[in-house]
């Protein structure tokens, strides 16, 4: 988990877009096994993910940059 964590980092910090999808599928594709062994729907940490993006499209829609530590403080930020 670990090494797919920091490989997605490094291509971050190496600005390689198409490693970035592949380790981030990647990543995901573990986190979704760590729900799965833990007894997690993947379907609300879905439905989170959603909800925060809504909420920043809505904030940035009305002109407001959200972030979190700012003006507007909330755990549904990105």
């Amino acid at each position: 988990m670990g090494i797919a964590g920091a490989s997605c980092v490094l291509d971050v910090m190496i600005n390689d877009r198409s490693a970035l999808v592949r380790d981030s599928a990647a990543f995901i594709v573990l986190l979704e096994r760590i729900w799965k062994a833990r007894d997690v729907d993947a379907g609300l940490v879905w439905s989170e993910i959603d909800e925060r993006i809504r909420l920043a499209d809505e904030l940035r829609a009305s002109g407001i940059r959200p972030y979190k530590g700012g003006r507007f403080r909330s755990t549904k930020l990105p």
